[in-house]
């Protein structure tokens, strides 16, 4: 795929990450928030107390539940997840489409989920039990993917270092990068060749690794990065695969370097103890 295209598409998603959140009903407003959230029954987010109230409080304001599932209250008052008995509508708008695993278009995250959640619990709503291990694959409708050679394979650490950089750039010009070090580090990284390459490997990283933040990234925390690229960058998915060289289902900090080039010295070393 031409570098150009490639970083264009990047920027894109940096502008469609803060348009979307403008746009109703979108399920891709909390992509990154939520899907850490995915198979877990209850999470408890915090917040200030707040003052006593004489209306009743509903049991279910502070449980978020994952994707597909929606909080009710069973008859002892309590409040638990179940399955969403309908997802919110979106107009069929093209762009909320997801495609799963197994390669099927569903017509959003939501119905994508409540599928698995149906179909995990053995629900006569469920359409393929299959369905029940089904998860996301990456944003938009299903398509023929471009191969991802191996010529592809060998450029991609190099690409993806860069569009990083881009990604990086373009959201320090829009105050996005909500930690002031960050602004200062791509600073510097402009001026500077090998900065330009490790900064912005070391901040997709730490932007990554969210829950629990030890250090590694997991598969659910890689989705917010592979989801949204695949259907640009078909490498993008089994590049970071190879990156877990013990194959233990999480990609350290050290394979992340190792993997997008980076040297075991200064000023990655540095940086990250």
């Amino acid at each position: 795929m031409n570098v150009v295209a490639l970083q264009l598409g990047i920027l894109l998603l940096v502008v469609s990450t803060v348009t979307s959140k403008k746009k109703k009903g979108n399920d891709w407003d909390e992509l990154e928030t939520l899907l850490e959230n995915i198979d877990e029954r209850v999470t408890e987010p915090t917040k200030k107390p707040k003052p006593a109230s004489t209306i009743p409080k509903n049991p279910c304001e502070d449980h978020i539940c994952g994707w597909g599932k929606e909080c009710i209250v069973d008859k002892k008052g309590e409040p638990v997840c179940e399955c969403i008995s309908k997802c919110p509508s979106l107009d069929d708008d093209p762009l909320d489409q997801v495609c799963s695993n197994t390669n099927e278009t569903f017509p959003s995250l939501c119905e994508l989920y409540r599928e698995r959640c149906l179909c995990k619990h053995k629900f006569k709503d469920c359409k393929n039990k299959a369905n029940s291990k089904v998860h996301l694959e990456y944003l938009g409708a299903c398509k023929q993917l471009e191969p991802c050679t191996d010529e592809l394979m060998v450029q991609f650490p190099v690409r993806m270092a860069d569009w990083l950089f881009q990604v990086m750039r373009e959201m320090k010009k829009r105050r996005e990068l909500h930690n002031l070090e960050w602004e200062e580090l791509i600073a510097e990284a402009e001026s500077d060749d090998e900065k330009k390459h490790v900064y912005p490997v070391i901040w997709k990283f730490c932007d990554l690794d969210i829950k629990p933040h030890d250090k590694h990234v997991s598969h659910h925390e890689l989705i917010p990065i592979t989801a949204p690229v695949i259907p640009m960058e078909s490498c993008i998915k089994p590049f970071l695969e190879n990156c877990d060289v013990n194959n233990d289902g999480n990609i350290s900090i050290i394979e992340w370097g190792k993997c997008l080039g980076l040297k075991e010295g200064r000023p990655f070393l540095d940086y990250i103890y």
